[in-house]
């Protein structure tokens, strides 16, 4: 039976593969000028290393371990938030590479269409969470996250993106520490959401700024290695 729906999922797109990645592979460099803001009552921006760092302290590292998983406070989903090309579904493939996980996509575009109404809704739901069980660890991706929450629906959208706003809290409530699973969304315009849903919705919110000095030297660098 695991067999069957593992195999229509990957012909529905559902479960997906992704290219491997390593955490270390999403460069940025660590923000010299904090300390000397915080000493002004400046509260800095983070750098690319402080996403670096947070994303590995509450996506790899507790998923990596069932006793980890256990013992160190349970976080049961995170949304990556940043403008265009800040890395958002690159961190996602990380978090998978290092962690040897299992992808599903619960985007509102890739199941506009699949399991139709609220009983088929229950029951994909229901299916994710026991593949993903007997899967684990499992990730579940779902892009432009603030969409499920959103306030108004644009007209020219069909995808349904409120679909998942009142079912995605209640899974989450179900969860125990017991079970490596980890919602992970991306959002590029956050304030389009609720702000309430989504702060209830995702236990963590990761700000990815756009790349500091340091960060631009670095990268700079490593694209003109002559330099």
């Amino acid at each position: 039976v695991l067999k069957a729906y593992t195999k229509n999922w990957l012909k529905e797109g559902i479960l997906v593969q992704y290219p491997k990645v390593k955490i270390s592979e999403y460069m940025g460099e660590y923000s010299y000028l904090g300390t000397t803001l915080r000493q002004a009552n400046i509260e800095p921006m983070p750098s690319l290393s402080d996403v670096r760092r947070v994303v590995t302290e509450y996506g790899v590292l507790p998923m990596g371990s069932q006793t980890v998983h256990e013992t160190a406070p349970h976080v049961k989903s995170i949304m990556i938030a940043g403008p265009h090309g800040t890395g958002k579904r690159m961190l996602v493939n990380a978090i998978c590479s290092e962690l040897g996980a299992n992808l599903m996509d619960l985007t509102a575009e890739n199941i506009c269409g699949k399991y139709p109404g609220k009983a088929g809704l229950t029951m994909l739901l229901h299916l994710v969470m026991k593949v993903g069980k007997l899967l684990q660890p499992t990730v579940v991706y779902i892009g432009n996250a603030e969409k499920t929450f959103i306030k108004k629906v644009p007209k020219n959208d069909m995808s349904d993106p409120k679909r998942l706003k009142k079912e995605l809290p209640k899974i989450m409530k179900k969860m125990s520490a017991e079970d490596r699973i980890l919602f992970v969304g991306t959002s590029l315009t956050p304030w389009d959401g609720d702000v309430k849903g989504l702060c209830q919705c995702y236990q963590k919110i990761i700000l990815i700024p756009r790349p500091d000095y340091a960060s631009r030297y670095l990268l700079f660098k490593l694209l003109q290695p002559t330099v």
